[in-house]
C-alpha cells in the first residue's frame, strides 16, 4: 500500500496547536511531521481503533514554517499473530525539489473483531 502524494505546508497555526500540547519549541522536533497524517487520505481503514506502539522519526533537514513537503505513506510490513494484526508504516516527506527531508516509522497493532 502506498498513498497518493499529498502536499502539506507547515503553518503558524499548526505550530501553535502543537505547542499548546507540548510547550514552546525552539525548533520543530523530528516528531512534528506525525501531525501531517491529518491532511492525508489513507486508503485503508481499520475495523477497530489502532494502538500506536512506537515510532521513530528522523529529519534530514530542519523543518520550517511556510515550507511545503510532498508526503507519502507506505505500508512496510503487515503480520497477524492470534487476534492481532501488526503494521509498520512509513511517512516520508520530500521538499519540492524531491530531496527526502524526513521519515517517520510507526508500529501499530489492531485487535481483530
Amino acid at each position: 500500500m502506498k498513498t497518493e502524494i499529498t502536499l502539506v505546508t507547515i503553518t503558524d497555526e499548526m505550530v501553535q496547536n502543537y505547542e499548546a500540547i507540548f510547550g514552546k519549541q525552539t525548533s520543530l522536533p523530528p516528531t512534528f511531521p506525525m501531525i501531517f497524517y491529518r491532511y492525508m487520505k489513507m486508503p485503508r481503514g481499520f475495523k477497530t481503533a489502532p494502538i500506536h506502539r512506537k515510532q521513530t522519526c528522523v529529519c534530514h533537514r530542519e523543518l520550517s514554517i511556510g515550507e511545503s513537503y510532498q508526503c507519502v505513506v507506505t505500508l512496510d510490513q503487515e503480520s497477524q499473530k492470534g487476534k492481532y494484526t501488526f503494521y509498520t508504516q512509513s511517512l516520508i516527506g520530500y521538499n519540492l525539489e524531491g530531496s527526502e527531508c524526513f521519515q517517520c516509522v510507526s508500529e501499530l497493532v489492531v485487535r481483530l473483531p
